[in-house]
């Protein structure tokens, strides 16, 4: 009963100690994921001063079809005018939909174009995106020194060839957005209610349609892999005595001997061996197999490896400890 207790506090120990590591190490996401279509990306001026673009993002896991919608700017000044009066479309699950100014509506291959190409963008503005013809606001963004903002306007107006585009998650930065970043396929759906927290400059504007790859956050892994460096640390190793058995004593009990005969042969003493005591053992206690615990799914190009946590056990003589192991393999 003591050396089961003795095993149990060690594997307690040793995974309580794993435990510590893992979740010290492990790298989160946090992904503030909204249930509406969201204004993701903008561009006011490219290599002519109408080379502009408003791209949305439906981070939501179904279709979302627009009937009468309608896309709005505002100057600075307040003076709200309509980019398309009635704009109809269906935005793809994870997927994009882009309004573009007419001059460039082929080179970006634009879902939908300005009603009215003089109604264009430009430094501190606001675009507003509804869900009817002008009463109920699905998103708004103002950028520079706009008039009309989410609590706090982007503060920056992009330049040529530049655009402000939403974050993939709460630590986006332009960097991890960018061609190449660990953000890059992580889609544009964090929202905040706070135009100053939820965009940064993109330094090349990268205009997406809805015939685009899709991005889902919950299924891509950010690039490159996060390294998970586990370092377990020493399990105290307790001093057992062993205590000795003693061995059964063999007890010799002789009969009554009969008084000495002339005739009478004297019979030889009875020996008794008594039955040795046979100390049960105590089976082994089944080890427990430890589940595997998917820590994500890291996209490459052209494949996607699933990492998983899992405890691995070692026995050493009556102890048994487990081990961190990182298991990666291709789907």
């Amino acid at each position: 009963m003591k050396l089961r207790s003795i095993k149990y506090l060690i594997t307690a120990f040793s995974f309580s100690v794993t435990l510590m590591v893992f979740f010290h190490k492990l790298p989160t996401y946090v992904n503030s994921q909204v249930d509406h279509v969201v204004i993701s990306e903008i561009q006011i001026a490219g290599s002519s001063a109408s080379d502009e673009f408003v791209e949305l993002y439906n981070p939501t896991g179904s279709d979302i079809i627009m009937e009468g919608w309608r896309l709005s700017r505002k100057n600075s000044a307040g003076t709200q005018a309509n980019l398309v009066a009635n704009l109809n479309g269906t935005i793809p699950a994870h997927g994009f939909f882009l309004i573009t100014h007419p001059d460039v509506e082929e080179t970006y291959g634009a879902d939908a174009i300005y009603s009215a190409a003089s109604n264009a963008l430009t430094n501190n503005f606001t675009v507003l995106l509804y869900s009817d013809t002008g009463i109920t606001l699905v998103d708004k963004v103002g950028f520079g020194e706009p008039n009309d903002f989410e609590t706090a306007p982007f503060p920056e107006n992009p330049i040529s060839g530049q655009s402000i585009e939403r974050k993939a998650q709460a630590t986006s930065t332009s960097e991890s957005m960018s061609s190449g970043g660990m953000d890059e396929f992580m889609g544009n759906g964090y929202d905040t209610n706070d135009n100053s927290n939820n965009f940064v400059i993109r330094e090349v504007a990268q205009p997406q349609n809805s015939q685009s790859a899709k991005e889902n956050p919950t299924l891509v892994s950010p690039t490159p892999e996060p390294t998970l460096t586990v370092t377990p640390t020493a399990d105290p190793t307790p001093t057992i005595e062993p205590t000795s058995t003693p061995m059964p004593t063999l007890t010799v009990t002789p009969t009554n001997q009969p008084s000495p005969s002339p005739t009478v042969t004297q019979p030889s003493p009875t020996v008794t061996q008594p039955s040795p005591t046979v100390v049960p053992t105590t089976a082994p206690e089944p080890t427990p197999t430890p589940l595997a615990r998917t820590i994500g799914f890291f996209n490459f190009p052209g494949k996607t490896k699933v990492c998983q946590f899992h405890l691995q056990s070692r026995t050493i003589s009556f102890l048994t400890i487990y081990l961190p192991k990182i298991n990666c393999f291709t789907l």
